[in-house]
């Protein structure tokens, strides 16, 4: 019988406080600073990506969903593939009430086809696209162009904390969690302020050793690769 790859944060917290003889009645705060560490481990190292079907409004906004803390891609399916949206930073995200309800204003550019520069013939550009998107992020709202009351692919990083249910992680981010609740817990228990820099290198090793295990290619991945970049043909 072999131990689980992913536990609970309970599990993982009480492992740290059992592994260090620490009193059972700071738990909460040693599972609020597990929280951070997880969250932080998400945002930049080991992505916890989720790829769902969000619905586009007759107005062509998109509701961000409540666990998304990083934005990865939106797009479309064609051919078996995705198709990605293009970030447009001119898009307007401003829209009209009028009668109670809300709607677009066409004089103050709400609504309007984006209109694309020339992509042929001498001066012709690139990164042209037929849809393009750009996020509000205090409304919380996605404005695309190019396709409206229907169902887009959006890919963003989730939070991976569980308000109503039991959060997991994966055991290889154990070393992350224990030397980031060591490294925190020298900020507050008295005497142990002088060890707090030598903790945070010991946490950014941790975090380094994770990260270079998940963005390690295997070998087929590696051949693949190099497979890809052969051809029968001269390159030029």
């Amino acid at each position: 019988m072999t131990t689980p790859a992913l536990i609970s944060i309970n599990e993982a917290v009480s492992r740290y406080m059992f592994k260090f003889k620490l009193p059972l009645e700071d738990a909460f705060i040693y599972t609020e600073h597990a929280c951070d560490a997880l969250r932080e481990l998400h945002l930049h190292d080991l992505p916890n990506l989720v790829t769902s079907k969000v619905a586009v409004s007759a107005l062509g906004i998109i509701e961000i969903p409540s666990d998304l803390i990083g934005f990865n891609g939106l797009y479309v399916f064609v051919d078996g593939h995705k198709w990605k949206f293009t970030y447009n930073d001119n898009l307007i995200t401003t829209t009209t009430t009028t009668g109670g309800a809300e709607t677009q204003d066409e004089d103050y550019g709400e609504g309007v086809a984006v209109k694309d520069p020339k992509t042929d013939t001498y001066g012709g550009v690139g990164g042209v696209n037929d849809y393009y998107y750009k996020i509000d992020w205090k409304a919380r709202r996605i404005f695309v162009d190019g396709i409206a009351s229907d169902t887009v692919i959006l890919e963003y990083v989730s939070s991976g904390i569980e308000l109503t249910g039991t959060t997991y992680i994966p055991v290889m981010a154990l070393s992350v969690i224990d030397t980031y609740l060591k490294w925190k817990e020298s900020y507050w228990i008295p005497g142990q302020e002088r060890y707090a820099e030598v903790r945070e290198k010991a946490y950014n090793d941790a975090v380094m050793r994770t990260r270079n295990f998940v963005n390690a290619k295997t070998y087929e991945e590696w051949r693949d690769l190099f497979l890809s970049l052969t051809t029968m043909a001269p390159l030029r």
